[in-house]
């Protein structure tokens, strides 16, 4: 499977910045350049690879619904998110927005994906959002399914604000009133949930789900599509 995106103009600035730092350093700083060059260029290639291999397996598994490679990289959308992810990708080591990336490659050439400018508007989400972003959305997308998923304990209350479920359900953000709200208010700006997490609710408002239809978009986009097929 040839290719292989440019790199970002961020790594490029960020490797330049390095290489202006080391080339201070009296006498052995040409040599730590050229250390610099050949030890950060290996490791960005060996990343890249392992999330492009990851990529090519589950396209593997895939194939009756999305096509063979050959197929694929004739398409102009296939091509598109292969090229936006892998720049993505290059800003990485978090294993779970590797896995995001490498489903919206793949969702973005399935019967459901969306149209090539929504798909870019959810590309964009997905840099800039954080795994704690995208973990919220899911809770807040079905608050019983996440505690049910991830075997924790609801808790017994019958009114209060959703900010509980969230410490209930996330507890690595119990006593964090300040992130959560940094974090909701990222997804509400971006138009992926519509409700306010502070205000007081029933039992009922509690657990009902606070995503808005482009969330939901968004949540499928970025979803394992193995999960999609019957």
């Amino acid at each position: 499977m040839e290719p292989y995106p440019e790199d970002s103009d961020r790594k490029q600035g960020l490797a330049k910045s390095a290489e202006m730092a080391i080339s201070f350093v009296p006498v052995a700083g040409s040599a730590l350049q050229v250390a610099f060059n050949e030890l950060a260029g290996r490791r960005l290639a060996d990343r890249r690879t392992r999330w492009l291999n990851d990529l090519a397996a589950k396209v593997h598994e895939l194939e009756e619904q999305v096509g063979d490679f050959a197929r694929l990289t004739g398409e102009d959308a296939f091509m598109d998110a292969l090229t936006t992810a892998a720049q993505i990708a290059d800003r990485t080591s978090r294993a779970e927005k590797l896995e995001v990336l490498r489903n919206a490659v793949v969702n973005s050439v399935m019967p459901d994906a969306p149209d090539v400018d929504t798909q870019q508007l959810f590309f964009d989400m997905i840099d800039r959002f954080t795994p704690t972003h995208v973990r919220m959305l899911k809770l807040l997308s079905d608050p019983p399914g996440w505690f049910d998923r991830h075997g924790i304990p609801r808790p017994n209350t019958s009114m209060g604000p959703k900010t509980g479920i969230i410490e209930a359900g996330m507890p690595e953000l119990a006593g964090r009133r300040d992130l959560i709200d940094r974090y909701a208010g990222a997804l509400t700006t971006a138009g992926l949930i519509n409700q306010s997490l502070t205000g007081m609710m029933t039992e009922n408002g509690l657990w009902a789900p606070a995503t808005t239809p482009l969330g939901v978009e968004f949540l499928a986009f970025i979803a394992d599509p193995e999960s999609k097929v019957d």
